[in-house]
């Protein structure tokens, strides 16, 4: 119940989101959830909200952002793909707290 709950807050955050359009920083944070959620380290998950997200988003971002959030797409896949233990953990805690927005509550 406690994760449906979730999911459904998740899905109606990154409707309002969409909706709204998003700043930098919400394009950012979701270019490193794109990351996280692309790893097979951690468990791959479905990507297309994201993905959506980002291409929608993309359209009114300035060059530097676009390239910042490439890179931070790039370092999340990196860290990802190494982590173990505690910083896989860790990073597995982000994607479900921050991520959930962008990935549309995806599992």
């Amino acid at each position: 119940m406690k994760l449906l709950i979730i999911a459904t807050a998740a899905v109606a955050s990154f409707a309002g989101i969409a909706h709204a359009g998003a700043s930098d920083l919400q394009y950012l944070e979701a270019a490193r959830c794109r990351g996280l959620a692309a790893s097979e380290n951690l468990g791959k998950l479905d990507t297309a909200a994201v993905d959506n997200f980002l291409r929608t988003e993309s359209d009114t971002r300035s060059p530097e952002i676009k390239t910042s959030a490439m890179k931070k797409m790039s370092s999340a896949e990196k860290d990802a793909a190494g982590a173990a233990g505690e910083k896989k953990a860790k990073l597995l805690a982000e994607r479900e707290s921050s991520c959930g927005a962008y990935l549309g509550g995806a599992k």
